[in-house]
């Protein structure tokens, strides 16, 4: 501890902000990178999975219209086929369990319905319940992104007030900290060598003060001159 002078504590304070902010620049710069992407986010991700759910259930309308119409074989092929690629592009925008949960249970659902009602009667009424529970079930999926999205949204002011605090912290208050510090520091110092200087005016003025004394007193008075303290002392009135 004794290495440890005013000097070393001045020079370390004076260190530790710029160091702090080298540190938090890099990570704060990354944060506003990743804000600034979250529209896109939000469009690619937690809306596309809202428009793939209402296109799932789009698909199963279509399904039952064609079932009455002429070429309805072909129509509930190509529904069926548009349905599971929806299914397929839902499942790479999962961003909750709940989601995942409400997909993975559609699709299991969807498998066996779907291949049966391929070759139903249009008025078996097994069938049209079948139908109305993947409607309920594509329902189920819908309020499940859309909570995923309100999770997101949350997710992001949470992101945005520890950057916020990160903020504040490495630019605001470790720096009036390191510049109390050093006022502190400073002052007591100043103090001191007002001090010396009193004690060195004391010495100089008296008639001990010979050679090789009096080369070694001016030597120190130089020093303290040269550091701001100079003639007349110790008060420094008109500082």
């Amino acid at each position: 501890m004794a290495n440890i002078t005013v000097v070393s504590k001045i020079r370390f304070l004076a260190g530790l902000a710029p160091v702090i902010l080298l540190v938090a620049s890099p990570l704060m710069a990354l944060a506003f990178l990743e804000f600034g992407n979250i529209p896109s986010n939000i469009k690619d991700e937690q809306v596309a999975a809202i428009k793939f759910a209402e296109a799932a259930d789009a698909a199963l309308y279509q399904m039952e219209w064609g079932r009455f119409q002429p070429d309805g074989v072909q129509i509930i092929v190509d529904q069926q086929r548009r349905f599971a690629d929806v299914l397929d592009s839902a499942a790479h925008r999962i961003y909750t369990e709940q989601q995942r949960a409400k997909l993975e249970t559609l699709a299991n659902e969807a498998k066996p319905t779907l291949d049966a009602f391929r070759h139903a009667d249009p008025h078996d009424d097994a069938m049209t319940a079948k139908m109305r529970d993947l409607h309920t079930m594509v329902s189920d999926l819908e309020n499940a992104d859309d909570a995923a999205l309100e999770e997101y949204s949350e997710a992001v002011k949470t992101r945005v007030h520890e950057l916020m605090a990160v903020a504040v912290v490495a630019g605001i208050i470790v720096p009036m900290i390191c510049f109390a510090l050093i006022w502190q520091l400073s002052a007591d110092m100043r103090n001191e060598l007002r001090a010396i200087r009193s004690e060195l005016e004391n010495v100089a003025e008296s008639a001990a003060a010979k050679e090789p004394i009096a080369r070694m007193i001016e030597t120190i008075d130089q020093g303290l001159t040269r550091m701001g303290f100079p003639k007349p002392n110790p008060m420094l009135a008109d500082e």
